[in-house]
């Protein structure tokens, strides 16, 4: 008997109500054709007892006795997954209704396409805050060198919104486990320089929850996988350089409004050398963290406001959709 189209693959740590919420998400799909493997890495919270509750035969779940990590999760899935397509979902973020469908239309339109993703909806502090990307930005689609997977200047993905053919992992590899944070961007990376062709959809098929807990806060060793992952992508020389400055920003950015200046400050000086001081980040930096905090806390109650004075329809509708399975 051949597979389900897609198998959707959810790590999970300690996360049984946000876990619960996604896999309601999957059965709230209008395109039947698929199967879910949840893996449990070791949680002891409860994940289990949430669960206990889907019946549902299209779910399979993986319960590991210790925590070895997401990237381990997902590679213990996908080698166990029956579906031609590989599509991933975080334990804290959800689908919306029709992803499945419209990432089936596409793969049927451009069968070409090995790589595929998504926009989404971003959610935070309470409220949906507008779309992981901007729909209108310019995004290279077809074969890419492998260095476009690293940053947000070419491919703004993160891998909830990612759906990959099965048959890529058989040439190129699995997730590293031995990187904590971006083993998805350098296995992006080796399959960009493999030859794979990306697609993509600028609807909003998912919902990315985004909070303090998250492991990507861990912006310095980001940019160090980061660099890992421009080693994996083929770059050459100039185009390493160039990309390391580049991602060097991006992250003193991240750093810099995660209230660490004296942090993005260091990593300029590191990575720029004199050239740092010409930098606008760079004397952004010498701001106390304390009136960081206060613009922070500002742009929070701003951003509060416009979500509700100024969402879309699309938007106030995929709000009812998460408040509908976060409380169910």
């Amino acid at each position: 008997m051949s597979g389900p189209m897609f198998s959707i693959v959810i790590p999970s740590h300690d996360r049984a109500e946000s876990a619960a919420a996604a896999v309601r998400s999957v059965l709230a799909q209008t395109r039947a054709d698929w199967e879910c493997l949840f893996v449990d890495d070791g949680s002891r919270d409860g994940t289990r007892e949430a669960m206990s509750g889907f019946l549902d035969e299209r779910l399979r779940f993986f319960w590991n006795r210790d925590n070895r990590g997401q990237h381990a999760c997902r590679n213990q899935a996908i080698r166990a997954a029956r579906g031609e397509w590989i599509a991933f979902l975080d334990s804290d973020d959800l689908y919306l209704p029709h992803r499945l469908e419209a990432l089936a239309r596409a793969i049927a339109a451009r069968p070409e396409t090995d790589f595929w993703f998504t926009n989404a909806f971003v959610h935070r502090w309470g409220v949906l805050t507008g779309m992981l990307f901007d729909p209108s930005r310019e995004i290279p689609e077809g074969k890419v060198p492998g260095w476009y997977a690293v940053g947000d200047r070419w491919l703004p993905y993160v891998t909830t919104m990612v759906c990959l053919r099965r048959s890529l992992f058989e040439s190129v590899g699995f997730f590293r486990e031995d990187l904590r944070i971006l083993e998805d961007t350098e296995l992006y990376a080796r399959m960009f320089s493999a030859g794979a062709r990306v697609g993509v959809l600028r609807r909003p098929l998912a919902v990315r929850f985004l909070h303090d807990g998250q492991i990507t806060r861990d912006h310095e060793r980001d940019f160090e996988e980061a660099m890992v992952a421009l080693g994996s992508s083929g770059a050459p020389p100039e185009v390493l350089a160039a990309r390391r400055r580049e991602v060097a920003r991006e992250v003193a950015g991240y750093l810099w409004k995660s209230l660490k200046p004296e942090s993005a400050r260091a990593l300029l000086a590191r990575e720029l050398g004199a050239a740092a001081r010409r930098e606008v980040l760079w004397w952004a930096s010498f701001v106390p963290p304390s009136a960081l905090a206060v613009a922070r806390a500002a742009r929070r109650a701003l951003t509060r406001a416009r979500a509700g004075l100024f969402a879309s329809r699309d938007r106030r509708e995929a709000a009812r959709i998460v408040g509908r399975l976060l409380r169910a």
